[in-house]
């Protein structure tokens, strides 16, 4: 959840209106729910800005099932990071494994006990906010930890310039230094002659 929104969003994708309408009039309270009877739609919406923070999503549609919007939710570098939960009347073990191997952070079968869907709801949003906070203080190091990496070669360069006319210095004094011992001694030589 970004700085801007006070509330999560949410995608609830379902073709029965009944199950829609007491999705969203059990979950508006708390949070932004939008939602949609179709896959194609709810890939739309997924990747539209401001993207849902959460998309609870039936496996049984026509034209393109969940299992299918999973996988393309997943396969989108926009959309691949978005939660996916299915709420589902496939009771199946297999169903549930297949949806779980496309990507998705949980699967609740129909009829769904509401408590249970809010408490789920709560945990994976919380953990989509843990990991975006995570992201975004590693985004920080990592380009912290850049600009660090470029003051230090300036730095180095730099040294090795410090280095080079303090060595071209020193090269001087001993050439300039010598000469003019000898001189002195020369001249001291004359005046004592």
């Amino acid at each position: 959840m970004t700085a801007q929104r006070e509330r999560f969003r949410l995608l609830f994708v379902d073709d029965v209106p009944a199950n829609i309408r007491i999705l969203v009039e059990m979950l508006r309270l708390e949070y932004d729910v939008i939602f949609t009877d179709n896959g194609p739609e709810a890939l739309k919406l997924a990747a539209e800005n401001p993207q849902p923070d959460l998309i609870l999503l039936d496996i049984m549609m026509p034209r393109m099932d969940g299992y299918e919007v999973c996988r393309k939710l997943k396969e989108n570098e926009a959309t691949r990071a978005i939660p996916v939960m299915f709420i589902t009347a496939l009771v199946d073990e297999e169903d549930e494994s297949m949806g779980l191997s496309l990507g998705a952070v949980d699967y609740i079968r129909k009829p769904f006990n509401m408590a249970i869907v809010k408490s789920r709801i709560k945990t994976h949003l919380d953990l989509k906010q843990h990991r975006d906070e995570l992201l975004k203080k590693t985004e920080e190091l990592t380009a912290l930890n850049a600009q660090l990496a470029k003051e230090i070669q300036e730095r180095k360069k730099t040294e090795a310039m410090v280095q080079e006319h303090l060595g071209y210095l020193q090269q001087l004094i001993k050439e300039h230094a010598f000469p003019s011992s000898s001189r002195n001694r020369s001249s001291d030589e004359n005046t004592s002659g």
